[in-house]
């Protein structure tokens, strides 16, 4: 027989089971209910499993690190555990929070080395950081008593031409430098974690690593400015206050991040729909879809799932009249079409219809008709924490949370909050009865500025910087530094310069758009308010992204090339 598992208990199953087999023989249970006595003891159990649990809990409170049972301790806690050792907790994600504090004993004994500083990075901001010392990188005058005269002196290992020294400070023209695998690599300072997922698109519980070594540290940079470039150069004096993107320094830390993927993380599973109506979308029914649904429906799988997959449509999704969808933690691809001509699917909801979108990304959202039997006071598209290329509904109502569109956004009515828009269109209706917008970023025609700009000192029109990426382009698949397009990863990603007014903009002063909940920006910021406690006296530091920390060193063959 099998119950529901609330009806069951762990302490009711040990109570029956421990009983004498007479009393077991003599309960009168049925196909659908539990006999008398064995219901009577799950009662029990059900209190005794309370008591359990809040038992483990309280043991889980009193320390950083999961028990091994699994529990953590609780988030309000954390702040009363962190006083007791003294550390001050910035991290703006609760699970890099309790690392942050399980880790604290241990960077207050090594403060001020170069390797604390490479674990405070990969903990507080959730990427792989590489840290390089700026006096390392920094021109200065030649003495008897400084290397390299100073030093005794030592061929290059990797060199095989024979070469004569160059002048100190000017880089070796006969040969490029750049970062590649180091076979015999041991130096955690020189490591590189790549996080990825498995063929179900699961998130992997070891990530693969990999060292790297200059290929020749006196050549000429193949990337100048990124973590792998070794060419010295003049200090850059500029104000690290009043400028960005700063050089290098002798009072001056660099610390590299690798740029976050965002929606479309590498690894994600894609799920192929050839025609959305395997979904069975119907009039009349509230339906939900995540991960694990759609698994179920698509590929009869029913089990763990992802938390995040991608559905490659076949061809527009429709969502007819009376209908109320709801899909979470899904990214939709797909074209039409073949060639020049193809074009992104669409996400068409219908007059009556209502598309709801939570954590997830459509390329093109269309609002069909005049929105007449539309609820005024329910929107036909809900986005909350979702990132869209374009929406498009002339005569409908939408109202999105943490969300950002990098294209057009044609709309009658509009509640936005914490949103990040590349352009409004005049269609809006900007009466404070029809529309409103704060704490969001967009740039509107004339027609609207007053409307929005001066009754909302919250928002901004500032101009927002995304990161660049090593992607593929062209014919022959040649990486190049690009904006990412729609669908690869990095899209819609800010840049750590972006102006402030969108990087801590929304309400709660984290960032404005679909990567609110991310903590991108916000803990960049943890990042250099928790180096500065680490870092030696009278130190600077310069975070930037690099996009070549995105890319795997190459393997090093042969005696002149890569």
């Amino acid at each position: 027989m099998s119950f529901p598992e609330d009806v069951l208990s762990r302490a009711g199953r040990i109570l029956y089971r421990e009983l004498p087999d007479e009393y077991r023989y003599r309960d009168n249970p049925t196909a659908s209910e539990l006999g008398d006595l064995e219901a009577y003891l799950q009662g029990f159990g059900h209190v005794l499993d309370l008591i359990r649990r809040t038992t483990e809990q309280a043991y889980a409170d009193a320390f950083a690190e999961a028990t091994e049972t699994g529990d953590e301790i609780q988030p309000w806690l954390l702040p009363y555990l962190a006083e007791l050792v003294g550390a001050d907790l910035f991290a703006p994600d609760e699970d890099r929070r309790r690392e942050e504090l399980n880790n604290s004993v241990l960077w207050s004994k090594s403060k001020g080395t170069l390797r604390n500083v490479d674990q405070v990075g990969d903990v507080i901001s959730g990427a792989e950081t590489m840290v390089r010392e700026g006096w390392r990188l920094t021109l200065t005058c030649p003495r008897p008593a400084l290397p390299p005269f100073s030093v005794p002196k030592v061929e290059n290992p990797n060199d095989q031409l024979g070469r004569t020294p160059v002048p100190l400070g000017c880089p070796d023209f006969r040969v490029m430098d750049r970062a590649v695998a180091d076979p015999d690599g041991a130096n955690p300072l020189f490591r590189l974690r790549y996080p990825g997922r498995d063929a179900k698109g699961m998130p992997l519980e070891i990530a693969p690593e990999i060292f790297w070594k200059p290929r020749a540290a006196d050549g000429v940079p193949c990337f100048p400015g990124g973590y792998a470039d070794n060419s010295a150069r003049c200090p850059d004096l500029r104000d690290p206050d009043l400028n960005e993107d700063l050089g290098p320094h002798p009072g001056r830390s660099l610390v590299y991040l690798r740029p976050p993927d965002g929606l479309f993380e590498k690894g994600l599973r894609v799920m192929k729909v050839a025609d959305p109506a395997v979904f069975g979308i119907q009039a009349g029914a509230a339906q939900q879809f995540d991960p694990r649904s759609i698994l179920k429906l698509v590929a009869g799988e029913d089990g763990e799932a992802p938390d995040r997959i991608i559905v490659e449509l076949g061809k527009d999704m429709t969502i007819p009249a009376g209908a109320d969808v709801t899909f979470r933690h899904i990214c939709f691809t797909g074209r039409v079409g073949s060639g020049n001509a193809a074009k992104p699917v669409r996400l068409q909801v219908q007059t009556g219809g209502r598309l709801s979108l939570h954590y997830c990304a459509a390329e093109k959202v269309v609002l069909t008709g005049n929105g007449s039997t539309d609820d005024p006071d329910r929107p036909a598209l809900y986005g909350w924490s979702s990132l869209f290329g374009s929406v498009i509904g002339p005569n409908r109502f939408a109202r999105l949370v943490y969300c950002t569109v990098m294209e057009e956004l044609d709309l009658m009515r509009l509640q936005a909050s914490d949103c990040l828009f590349a352009v409004i269109s005049s269609n809006l209706k900007c009466a404070e009865d029809e529309s409103c917008i704060r704490y969001s970023r967009f740039t509107a025609v004339k027609a609207l500025e007053a409307c929005f700009s001066k009754q909302a000192p919250t928002n901004t029109n500032k101009r927002p910087r995304f990161i660049l990426r090593y992607l593929p382009e062209g014919k022959k698949k040649g990486c190049v530094l690009r904006l990412p397009r729609y669908g690869e990863a990095g899209y819609g990603v800010l840049d750590i310069l972006t102006d402030a007014a969108i990087s801590a903009g929304a309400e709660d002063e984290g960032e404005m758009g679909a990567y609110h909940e991310f903590y991108f920006a916000a803990q960049v910021r943890a990042l250099r308010k928790k180096l500065q406690t680490y870092l030696p006296l009278g130190q600077e530091i310069s975070l930037a992204y690099d996009p070549l920390m995105t890319l795997v060193p190459p393997v090093l063959v042969g005696s002149g090339g890569d």
